[in-house]
């Protein structure tokens, strides 16, 4: 082992992202809070998450609320081309798996696309700010 490089395995595309927060002008056409009716995956209609994006300090930060294993605070938000991406883990049998939401802006609505477990599976959906 050299000691420079991180060994443990990747956790999706918010590595890349981990070590420095989005500076919030950067966020600043996503600030808000936002209302998504997610499809459910399991199908039988959609179910409605809460995200809250907000300028913390100069940085972007975000809030998700709604969803399975519930409320969770966001740091590790990145900026690819016109969309927003939040990158986060949820827990579920012991078992920890990543997640990016990724928020595109289209009018005054925005459309969201949840990769699941390294792209184990997707669900998407579509909202508008409160």
């Amino acid at each position: 082992e050299d000691g420079i490089r991180d060994r443990s395995p990747s956790r999706g595309l918010g590595d890349v992202y981990k070590r420095q927060m989005l500076d919030a002008s950067e966020a600043s056409a996503f600030m808000g809070t936002w209302v998504i009716a997610m499809e459910n995956p399991r199908g039988g209609g959609t179910r409605d998450q809460t995200v809250v994006i907000r300028d913390e300090g100069g940085k972007a930060a975000a809030r998700i609320e709604g969803g399975r294993g519930g409320a969770l605070d966001i740091t590790d938000i990145a900026k690819d081309g016109d969309s927003l991406m939040l990158s986060f883990e949820r827990s579920r049998r012991g078992r920890a798996f990543p997640i990016v939401l990724t928020l595109t802006l289209d009018g005054e609505m925005i459309n969201a696309s949840q990769d699941i477990g390294g792209g184990r599976f997707t669900v998407s959906g579509a909202g508008k700010k409160q």
